[in-house]
């Protein structure tokens, strides 16, 4: 069976603008949960004496959460093991309190306190440090600067790959993608910290990637293909490439329910971004990419090209 997707473009271009428009709307009104990372918080190195893991960690947060009414919750917390701390040695990251420096203090020494009493810790290993809103304005910055160059570069290897046309396709999906994976991550309220933003520049090669199997195969077809008009040629091309598509979008998406289900909070974030990402990539390789190459070329083969 040959599924007709020119004839229906327009409805898919009209599902994808509803779609970004409600994205750009949440961005604005509702905005990103910026991290740790992006907002400024305190980082402690803690080596403790027994053995621990993040969900105990998590717990003690918890019953230090229900003793002290603290300005945060368990789940905020960040808890990465260090490599050859056999099990002992933990960095902790917690939100930064909305309180002048004086009593920021004095709560950082309560946390600490409890912290202890609940699972002792090695004060020779002990490191305490602050990361400030200026550090995360800079990693923002950072961050926005990663996504153009990575952009920059998409564009100017698939000018080089490919006509105008195509390209233009292939960069149309990938903004379509971000925006509304950034929509989604603003309506759902995930923190957004680095592991979110590795997600996000991850997606963006994924993406292009996926139409770039598309366009690839139309350009093939048109040196060899006996379709009287560029519409079908497309619809052709699509449906030689679509068993591919749904096959790795399917195979990626069952690694990522797995990272859902027993990678931990920790990188839950990444995996529910890339699992939102692989989602519209695959949709926008199939219904953005190629119409907008048709778009902008019109109803001719160009079989020369």
């Amino acid at each position: 069976m040959t599924f007709q997707f020119m004839k229906n473009r327009y409805t898919f271009f009209g599902i994808s603008i509803t779609l970004i428009v409600i994205s750009i709307l949440l961005l604005f009104v509702k905005g990103l949960n910026y991290g740790i990372d992006f907002k400024g918080g305190s980082i402690m190195h803690v080596r403790f004496i027994d053995e621990s893991n993040e969900t105990k960690i998590r717990d003690i947060f918890k019953q230090i959460e229900k003793e002290r009414s603290l300005y945060f919750t368990s789940d905020q917390i960040i808890v990465q093991s260090v490599g050859g701390g056999q099990n002992r040695e933990f960095i902790i990251q917690y939100p930064a309190a909305p309180l002048d420096s004086a009593k920021n203090a004095e709560v950082h020494d309560h946390i600490l306190s409890d912290l202890k009493r609940l699972a002792p810790f090695s004060d020779e290993a002990l490191e305490v440090a602050n990361v400030g809103p200026t550090i995360g304005d800079e990693l923002k910055k950072q961050g926005l600067q990663a996504a153009v160059l990575s952009v920059v570069g998409i564009l100017l290897y698939l000018a080089y790959r490919f006509e105008f046309q195509s390209a233009t396709g292939a960069i149309v999906a990938l903004v379509h993608d971000l925006v509304i994976v950034l929509g989604a991550l603003a309506l759902i309220g995930i923190e957004f910290d680095v592991t979110v933003l590795a997600a996000v520049l991850t997606l963006l090669g994924y993406s292009v990637n996926d139409s770039i199997v598309v366009l690839d195969r139309i350009r093939e077809n048109r040196k060899i293909s006996k379709e009287s008009s560029f519409a079908a040629l497309i619809d052709t091309s699509i449906n030689q490439t679509l068993g591919r598509t749904i096959n790795t979008s399917m195979t990626t998406l069952l690694a990522l329910f797995a990272l859902l289900m027993l990678g931990g909070i920790s990188i839950k974030g990444f995996a529910i971004t890339l699992t939102i990402g692989v989602i519209v990539g695959t949709y926008s390789s199939i219904f953005i990419a190629s119409p907008v190459l048709f778009e902008m070329t019109g109803d001719k083969l160009g079989r020369n090209k």
